[in-house]
């Protein structure tokens, strides 16, 4: 029997050096852990609670735990300034090559830009939307801090070997990014539970033709729908992105011809309609022509999900000659310093400057920041769950998701609509 994609890496990252399959419980070797800021303070407070007043005591390879502080940076406040601190010490007395010090960003896209996610390599971290990394053929899943803490000190841990589901995308990529709209139809047809502690592998004509950029929204909100990892095959544009930022050798995975599939779906990407999801859940979806009209008073474009140069361009392309509706709040938040530098040298962030846009420093906090109860918004963002925008003060925030192209019109029509109305066709 063949082998899907988790299958061939849980096999090689098997320390008993077995064959791994679908069910099977390993004790594997990871190639990489990613700790972010708020994450390395609880692991350090676990290993204070065991007598290691300073924290972990060693690592089991510097070279391969990237410690980013991209959570809240600047920071806000005296505990967040003072984990940085002791961050720092700890980088510098552990060795630690792979450490990004209080850099503006978002520590998954920060790990494309560097080089550090790789195809073949199985990656952990501390985040949910590890799963990112899945878009360049990387296996990559979140996981605990207690999980992490034991990583860190011994590069293992024991990991379920998930079924994986086959979902083949057809149709032909389109000129603005409709990565958002694909995951957004298969959580609505499925529900937030499809993927539910399973892998997906991503395959046809649209998964191919579709860039980098939808490709990493689609495999980051694969967390959305449950998924433990969410994974695209490697091909030409995936070597070339990998190439361009990091000499390190890698070796891409790919599915055996008779690998075993728990389920398979197909979907036909060219006969999608836009697709937004109402409050309060990401399977809350249905076509854009459900809610189109809905006023809204903000628009948010940004976070690991949407915050990429093409997510970004696509709001300035629309907005040039235009202005933001009045009495419309319109956010963009690049992901990283790189996705930043890539919009300024292309001119985008003066067109969206022009037009009316606030545009933030790259980082997290456009993914939670206030909107107060009953106000309305349109997001390009992970999530929109009850009370995620402000805590049981914005309990009754209403917030849609949707793909950046209708979170842009609608900043410009000041009600949600269809994109095609502003690009026309």
């Amino acid at each position: 029997m063949g082998q899907t994609i988790a299958e061939k890496v849980m096999s090689r990252q098997n320390l008993s050096g077995l064959p791994a399959v679908a069910g099977d419980i390993i004790d594997a070797r990871v190639d990489a852990l990613m700790v972010h800021t708020f994450h390395w303070g609880v692991i350090r407070n676990a290993y204070k609670r065991i007598g290691f007043e300073d924290g972990v005591p060693k690592v089991w390879d510097p070279e391969r735990l990237y410690l980013m502080l991209d959570h809240q940076q600047p920071p806000t406040n005296h505990g967040a300034a003072d984990l940085n601190a002791k961050s720092r010490a700890d980088a510098a007395r552990l060795g630690l090559t792979r450490f990004y010090d209080s850099e503006m960003g978002i520590c998954h896209q920060m790990m494309a830009d560097y080089g550090l996610i790789r195809p073949g390599e199985f990656l952990v971290g501390t985040d949910s939307h590890t799963l990112m990394a899945g878009a360049l053929n990387c296996v990559a899943s979140g996981i605990a801090t207690d999980e992490a803490a034991y990583t860190a000190a011994f590069g293992e841990l024991f990991f379920s070997v998930p079924e994986t589901i086959k979902v083949t995308l057809n149709g032909k990529a389109r000129d603005y990014p409709f990565g958002k709209d694909i995951v957004l139809y298969l959580a609505g047809k499925y529900g937030n539970d499809f993927a539910a502690g399973k892998s997906i592998e991503f395959h046809g004509s649209m998964a191919a033709d579709m860039t980098i950029a939808d490709r990493m929204c689609i495999a980051d909100q694969g967390d959305e729908i449950g998924a433990k990892f969410a994974l695209f095959l490697a091909d030409d544009k995936t070597k070339e992105y990998v190439r361009a930022r990091t000499d390190a050798p890698f070796e891409p995975v790919a599915p055996d011809p008779d690998a075993s599939y728990v389920q398979e779906v197909v979907v036909d990407c060219d006969a999608l309609e836009f697709q937004v999801a109402k409050p309060y859940r990401f399977d809350n979806v249905g076509p854009l022509s459900d809610v189109a009209g809905t006023v809204i008073e903000e628009a948010r474009i940004g976070t690991c999900a949407n915050g990429r140069f093409e997510d970004i361009e696509i709001a300035a392309r629309m907005l040039k000659g235009r202005q933001v509706a009045p009495g419309v709040r319109f956010y963009v938040s690049p992901a990283s310093q790189a996705v930043y530098k890539q919009c300024v040298d292309a001119g985008v962030i003066s067109t969206l400057i022009e037009a009316g846009v606030q545009v933030m420093t790259p980082g997290c906090g456009i993914c939670g920041s206030i909107l107060l109860n009953n106000q309305v918004g349109i997001a390009a963002v992970p999530r929109n769950s009850h009370g995620r925008f402000g805590g049981s003060e914005s309990g009754d925030a209403q917030m849609y998701l949707a793909g950046p192209a209708t979170v842009a019109a609608s900043a410009i029509a000041g009600r949600i609509t269809d994109p095609r109305e502003v690009l026309g066709g």
